[in-house]
Parts: C-alpha cells; structure tokens; sequence
C-alpha cells in the first residue's frame, strides 16, 4: 500500500490554489460542531442499543443530508472522526470511530453510502464532501492520525516502521495499538507525504490532529518545515489530553514551540464543569481577584504571554464535551442533579450556565453532537456509551427539538440563541478579556474589542443575589471609552439596559444563571 514517487524533488501537481483558502480556515468568527460520523446519520444507519459496537452505519453522505440542521443551529464548521480505511473489526468491536486504520492513502467505504458522494474510496471524494459542505456555508476539519496503527494492521506497513517494547506516553502502545516511531526517518516522510496528500486531493484546510502527546517530537519538527512552509494557510488544531489546572504549562509546548495553530483547551473544560456543575471555586478555577501574588491562579490567568502563557489564548478551541472524556456534560449535570422535578430542572439549568460560559469566554468554541439537545453518556468500561447515536426523532421539522421535549427543547434554544449572541457581538468573537470580579460564587468579566463591548456576569450559588454586586470600572485598567460604552449596554434576553451609576456597573443576577449584556442582542 506505500505509495511511491518518481523523485524526491518532483514537483507537486494539483496544487491547493491559495484563493479561497482563508474563507476555508478556522478562525475566530467559527463555531466548531464535532461528529462521530458512524454515530450521527446514514440512509442505511442501523438502530442499536448505545452498548452496541459494531458500526451503525453513519456516514458522510448523512452528514451531507443534515447540513441544513446544522446551518439553522447556527455552527460554521463540522469536524469528522477519520475517514482511513480501518480494519475489518476485533474480537469484541468493529472501527465505528475510525481510528484503527491500516490504509492512510484511501478512504473507508463504509463511510459512504452513494446518496451525495460517490462511493469511490479515492482522497478525491472527501474533497467533494467539503464543496458540498461549502456550498452550505459550512468548514471542515479533518481528524487526522499519524500516531498508530489498527489492531493486527501491522503486516500493512514495514516492520521497523514501529516501536517495540516502548514504555511512556511516546515510545508506548496506546491502548495496545502498534504505535509509529517517527523518529525513523522513512515513517516522517510517509506520514508528511501523506498528509500533503490529503491536503491536496481531498482539499484539507484544516486539521485536528489526533493523539499528539503520544508523537514523537521530531515529526513537528519536520510538519513545521514541510507543511507549514508549502501549505501555510492549512490550520493545525492539536489534542494533548492534559485536562487538569495545572497541565497548562505542558500544553503551551504544543502552541509555542511546536507550532499548532490552536489545541483544546480541555483545563477550561475542567474549571467549568468543576465549578458550574460541582459547586467549586470561581476564583480558584477560573481568575483570581488580584488581591495579592499569593492568590492560585485560575485557567484564565494563563492567558498572558507575557508571564508564560499561551502565544494566543484566542485561538484555543473550547469545549464541555468530548468524545474522550469521562461522561458528557449533561450526565455531569445529572450526577449532581438526580431525579425529576426540581432534579432536572437544575441539570438543565446548570448546563446552560456552562453553555453561557462557553460562548461568552475567549476561545472558539466547540460543541460536540447533541450537546445542544442534552445528549448523555458514560466512559464506563469503554467508550461506547459517550458515543450514542444522535437521536433524531427529538428534531422537529423546522430542525429545532420538538417543544414538547423539556430537557431537548430547552438546552436546544438556549444554545442556538447563544450562537447569534455570539456572531453578532465582535467583543464576544475577538475580544481582551478583563476579569472585574472575582470571588467563590460571583465572576464578572468584560469582552473589549476595537469597537465593541460585552460584560457577562456569573452566579454560582443557589440563590438570586441579595441585591446588586457593584462592578467598578476602574479606568486604571480599564480605557475610558469602554467604560462609556458600558452605559449603552442591554441585557441580551430582555433588553433592559444595564445600570452605570458613579463609575460602576450595578448587576443582579439569579442563580445558576449568567447574564450578558451587550450591544445586540438576541
């Protein structure tokens, strides 16, 4: 299966044209929607039980079908599982996640079932899947893997293609998958060829590249030289699954040094759902209130260059569900917040405030499948139960949840309302963030940007406030034509205007609940 070439100095044909490559990257103004193809829609889709693993039969032709519910929800880019060629199946599971493959230079078939694309496994067909999803309005991001190999695909490559006997998160097995060296050099050439392939044929603009702590760090190296110099408009989105406070630091490797585009911010992912859903500090896990040096820095006090953070906390991608992680958000919210009744009505209520933090912080944000309707899962012993099919007869025929569904219906329009608050407020897409408040229950935080301005205001605690938290705009820190513009802000539910008084902002906010204020609303 190697492909071969006529010289190492050939020229490349089929150049990528540089026109229309910046409309097709990652940028600030997206809003990344994450699909297990298997698991979303197919015309021959089966209908299991979540505990089954075999393949379901999603594929990207169903993704094709669904492209108009993901234009009214409002999201501008579809990141996809891989679509390698993968082994037939193992003693217990079949690929339906893709990332077992043994053929990195065509597609897989059962990702296709003819409706929209044609069935051909060639890298071309992926690239007809991002016209189609172009003509809609919509990016893609392809999931990538340079890290290992399928379980039994070792006879597909050359024997000294892999690490033997390796410990560590490099030179280990991931969960005994035959693990790449990529410090030989004839797997960096395979895999930097392979992915300009890629880029070229099946016209990849951008890249969420799986399992990169596992890879050996002479690849960056060699991806910087080659792909960042003949493709430099392809962005790079790295995942290092480095999930606690204190894992920020090791994740700035990733983004300074070896170049990415923009990783996952999974230590955000933890503060939220540390403190929205299990009650901890705000100002422990997300931004101290400055008082003195002594104070733990929270997540969003690593935003600084200048004091050895990231190159561009902008550029991060957030998220609250993966399909890697232990449970999703709303089964979070449904371990904190049991039973029916009151029960449910907090779970809702506490996923809306995390889905409020999302689109308001600084990041590009990231929904994973159902997110916007609630969709649970547990890690369990595998993976299988995070990756539940979508449940499409939760969707009505407008592409909304169904009204009569509380928890679908409810999650579903707040999220949508969230995405056009978002696009039509420049501060929430580019802006500097500025904490103003922050102790155990309250955080309040501006959105500044060229000519616009947001203020979000959290409260964690149970109950309404008493009575208004005074903000103080103190123009030390603050410019003072943004703490003019404050006084011209509106509530962006009930556009009520926002209280300035005194050289302060006076907010009263419920519980659970975040309150924005901004210039256009929803």
């Amino acid at each position: 299966m190697l492909r071969t070439k006529n010289g190492l100095g050939e020229a490349r044909q089929n150049r990528l044209s540089r026109e229309g490559i910046m409309d097709a990257q990652i940028t600030q103004d997206d809003v990344i929607y994450f699909i297990v193809t298997d698991r979303f829609f197919g015309a021959n889709k089966k209908s299991v039980e979540p505990s089954d693993t075999s393949i379901h039969g999603g594929t990207l032709d169903g993704i094709v079908e669904k492209l108009d519910y993901l234009a009214e929800l409002g999201v501008t880019a579809i990141w996809v599982t891989p679509v390698y060629e993968n082994i037939a199946k193992t003693d217990s599971s079949e690929p339906y996640h893709y990332y077992w493959p043994q053929n990195f230079e065509k597609m897989d078939k059962r990702l296709l079932d003819g409706t929209h694309l044609p069935k051909s496994t060639a890298m071309g067909t992926f690239g007809k899947f991002v016209a189609l999803c172009k003509r809609k309005g919509m990016k893609v991001v392809l999931d990538m893997v340079v890290n290992h190999a399928g379980y039994g695909a070792k006879g597909k490559f050359k024997p000294d293609w892999f690490n033997e006997a390796g410990s560590g998160d490099i030179k280990g097995e991931l969960s005994g998958l035959p693990d790449f060296n990529h410090d030989n050099p004839e797997v960096l050439d395979y895999f930097v060829n392979n992915i300009e392939d890629w880029i070229e044929k099946g016209k990849v603009t951008n890249i969420r590249m799986d399992t990169v702590k596992h890879v050996e760090p002479k690849f960056w190296h060699y991806f910087k030289s080659q792909i960042r110099g003949e493709h430099p408009d392809v962005c790079l989105i790295g995942e290092v699954l480095c999930e606690g406070k204190d894992d920020v630091a090791r994740l700035l490797e990733y983004q300074n040094y070896h170049d990415f585009d923009s990783i996952f911010d999974f230590p955000l992912c933890t503060a939220l759902r540390s403190a929205l859903i299990y009650d901890e500090s705000l100002r422990y896990w997300l931004a101290r209130p400055r008082l003195n040096d002594n104070e733990p820095l929270g997540v969003l006090d690593n935003d600084n260059p200048f004091k050895g953070g990231y190159r561009n906390a902008n550029r991060l991608v957030t998220l609250l569900d993966n399909h890697d992680l232990q449970r999703r958000i709303m089964s979070h919210a449904r371990t904190k917040h049991p039973g029916i009744g009151a029960g449910l009505d907090w779970a809702v209520r506490v996923t809306k405030l995390c889905l409020g933090a999302l689109f308001t912080m600084r990041g590009i944000p990231q929904l994973c499948y159902g997110t916007e309707i609630g969709l649970e899962g547990w890690k369990g012993a595998d993976d299988r139960d995070l990756r539940r099919d979508f449940p499409w007869d939760a969707i009505g025929n407008d592409h909304h949840a169904k009204p009569h569904l509380y928890k679908e219906h409810q999650i579903y329009e707040w999220t949508w309302d969230l995405i056009r608050l978002r696009k039509g407020n420049a501060a929430l897409k580019y802006g500097t963030t500025i904490t103003l408040w922050s102790d155990d229950l309250v955080y309040a935080f501006l959105r500044v940007a060229t000519d616009d301005v947001a203020l979000a205001v959290i409260n964690n605690g149970y109950k309404p406030m008493a009575g208004p938290i005074h903000l103080k705009l103190n123009t030390s820190v603050i410019p003072q034509r943004v703490a003019d513009a404050l006084a011209s802000l509106k509530h962006w539910k009930t556009a009520q205007p926002l209280t300035v008084q005194n050289g302060e902002a006076l907010v009263t906010v419920d519980a659970k609940t975040i309150d924005i204020f901004c210039r256009n609303g929803v």
